[in-house]
């Protein structure tokens, strides 16, 4: 589902003022990939400023020369952010002052939508959109593991417990080369909630000082090509149950993700911490010496992939419930 506004604009509207018009309120030219009929202009609007956009708003111009018509679409989709909402809603506006004429949505000719409750804080969203990233990396192994087409006569879904056979096996060694991608989507998640934490943070201290920025890393902060927030977190290792905790700990006291993944969890006899700190082991085991887990078999790997989860989503709870916000499942 999207939310979609055509506007037409008034008789006098000339392309290049429109275009101006449009790059003022912070569009990016996109580069044309078809060609479609009377398309003179497409664009993208995205904010990074305090986590505001979640999908950001998407604008076509399009000129009728035969009718001496200039119109724009704008379009956000479903996941969209209070402030996408906003800022299509300002196009609307601006375009209409501008440049006369009217504007269609949803709710009407001439009518805005309305933003349902208040903005959230700028935790509450960075923290949002890492869960959201997650949720979105977390289809590709689904995906790989219904289409890969393991038909070949060596690839048993089961190990045999003879380890050159299970070695070659190339389900198996395929299962193993999933895991570095696991735990790479795992750690840009709690990276990207750490960098969320700390720049809301009241308690930044500790952490800058362990950073211990290098000049490197000072000049891209000065250049701006990334935040403090950013090249502090890159200092500190997201892998490991155990390091994850102590991270947050630091920019947030009350925060214990470590006694949230040690709760019990389907009547298991290990908890989430535990069999993901096991296979943090396992993955740097394969990455760093190539020796392959010939136990990792699809079962296990969809396990983990719900592991995940799992785990995310009792960490992604503990937030809200540390820092103050309802979290938002909306991602689904």
């Amino acid at each position: 589902m999207s939310y979609i506004s055509n506007s037409v604009l008034g008789r006098d509207a000339k392309i290049k003022a429109v275009k101006e018009a449009i790059e003022l309120l912070g569009y990016v030219r996109l580069r044309k990939e078809f060609n479609t009929q009377n398309l003179v202009g497409d664009y993208m609007w995205t904010s990074e400023t305090e986590y505001q956009s979640y999908v950001g708003v998407e604008l076509q111009v399009y000129s009728e020369k035969s009718k001496g018509q200039i119109t724009v679409n704008t379009r956000s989709r479903l996941g969209r952010s209070y402030w996408d909402l906003q800022h299509q809603n300002k196009t609307l506006k601006v375009l209409r002052d501008f440049f006369g004429g009217y504007f269609e949505t949803d709710a009407g000719r001439n009518r805005y939508w309305h933003s349902e409750g208040k903005p959230p804080s700028a935790v509450a969203a960075g923290c949002y959109l890492a869960r959201w990233r997650l949720h979105n990396a977390l289809i590709k192994p689904r995906i790989y593991l219904q289409q890969r087409g393991m038909t070949q006569p060596h690839a048993k879904e089961e190990p045999t417990g003879i380890g050159f056979i299970d070695e070659t096996n190339p389900r198996l060694f395929s299962n193993n080369l999933v895991l570095p991608y696991m735990f790479a989507v795992w750690e840009a998640y709690f990276r990207d909630s750490f960098i969320s934490v700390l720049s809301s943070s009241n308690s930044r201290e500790k952490a800058l000082k362990k950073a211990n920025l290098n000049v490197a890393q000072l000049e891209e902060v000065a250049s701006s090509t990334v935040s403090v927030e950013q090249a502090v977190a890159e200092h500190f290792s997201f892998q490991r149950p155990r390091r994850i905790s102590e991270n947050f700990r630091m920019v947030a006291s009350d925060l214990d993700l470590s006694s949230v993944l040690k709760k019990p969890y389907k009547r298991r006899k290990k908890s989430l911490y535990a069999e993901i700190d096991e296979l943090v082991s396992a993955r740097n085991e394969f990455v760093h010496t190539g020796s392959m887990n010939t136990k990792f078999t699809d079962k296990k790997l969809l396990r983990l992939i719900s592991d995940i989860e799992a785990a995310v989503d009792r960490c992604y709870q503990e937030f809200g419930r540390t820092l103050g916000f309802k979290p938002d499942d909306g991602f689904r």
